[in-house]
């Protein structure tokens, strides 16, 4: 068989055949290029999934983890126990002689990408005993996505139900966003190929490590051209948060328990729009003058771990994801370990 072009026959099969040639050399490519990644551990799926959540009864909170879940979410195996937490199955009621520390957050607390016990609540447990702390049990209430307000809801709806001694709150910068709920943040593509890319996103290494460096690179290119790393943090906004703060810090000291606030380096430079008085400060100055007044311990973690920029990131932050590595985990928990101990000594 034969078509005609420029006056001249050309013979289908050859051109078909060269073709089929090609089409199998990229097939063979694209499956190396995914087990080469698979193999070095890029392309790791840090992706939220979906059967981890459930809607929450408090309107403050919108989504919960789901109780007594195992599967995969966030990069790596997740349990959580019969009250929806990432934690142990523990008593309600404390244990005569034992402290417990209650550990409220968002994703950094949660620990994407490392295992149950490895989060730095669950570390700093294991270093305080070894101190001769005695007795203490850390509980890990921390849900990827809160903000302050759901951080609230979580402190009211689950953590002052353990009794404790202690309530840690780690403030990361991206806390000031509006609530949300995760079933509005899943990835869901459109088009005739949304199925396959659905699947890809979950199954394929090659396909996320694409995804991911497309949208770092579109990301840079954004803040090329806006000529800042971050906008203008809002006043209002973070007036709202410090009001939240205050709620919480009450509410731990009515429940007979001290407080004590973590702040977490990524963007605690950003400055923050003027107030009456007209003076521009960064976020960790007004947090720290938060803190201050407030009376409320609290622990900087810049010199911990740093942030993203630091050159340390590579060994404390995840590979691709800007989360705790294990020895960001663990950094964190030697920098509140002191602190920790001489709250429960009081």
């Amino acid at each position: 068989m034969a078509i005609l072009a420029a006056g001249r026959k050309i013979a289908l099969g050859p051109v078909l055949g060269n073709l089929a040639a090609l089409a199998a050399g990229l097939l063979v490519t694209l499956i190396l290029a995914e087990v080469v990644l698979r193999l070095v551990d890029l392309g790791h799926p840090y992706y939220s999934a979906p059967e981890l959540y459930q809607p929450s009864d408090d309107p403050r909170v919108l989504f919960e983890p789901r109780p007594s879940f195992v599967g995969y979410s966030e990069g790596t195996n997740v349990t959580t126990n019969s009250r929806g937490l990432r934690e142990r199955e523990l008593p309600l009621a404390r244990p005569a002689g034992t402290r417990r520390v209650i550990f409220l957050g968002d994703s950094v607390t949660f620990g994407p990408g490392v295992r149950d016990d490895e989060p730095f609540p669950r570390q700093v447990e294991a270093m305080l005993r070894a101190d001769g702390a005695g007795p203490v049990e850390t509980v890990n209430t921390g849900v990827v996505g809160y903000n302050t307000i759901q951080e609230l809801g979580r402190l009211d709806d689950v953590g002052l139900a353990y009794q404790p001694d202690v309530v840690v709150l780690t403030f990361v910068v991206n806390d000031l966003l509006e609530t949300f709920s995760i079933f509005d943040h899943q990835y869901e593509p459109t088009g005739l190929l949304a199925p396959a890319k659905v699947w890809l996103r979950r199954d394929s290494n090659l396909y996320r490590f694409v995804q991911n460096v497309y949208w770092r690179v579109a990301q840079e290119l954004r803040r090329a051209r806006d000529g800042q790393t971050e906008p203008l943090r809002k006043r209002d906004r973070l007036e709202e948060r410090l009001a939240t703060l205050d709620e919480m810090v009450r509410t731990t000291r009515a429940n007979g328990a001290s407080f004590l606030l973590v702040l977490y380096p990524d963007n605690l430079d950003d400055p923050v729009s003027p107030g009456p008085s007209g003076e521009r400060l960064t976020m960790r100055d007004e947090l720290i003058g938060f803190a201050q007044r407030e009376q409320v311990p609290y622990v900087d973690l810049t010199a911990a771990i740093g942030d993203v920029r630091d050159p340390r990131a590579r060994e404390l932050r995840l590979r691709e994801d800007p989360h705790p590595s294990l020895a960001g985990h663990r950094a964190i928990a030697e920098a509140l370990r002191v602190p920790l101990a001489d709250l429960l000594k009081r």
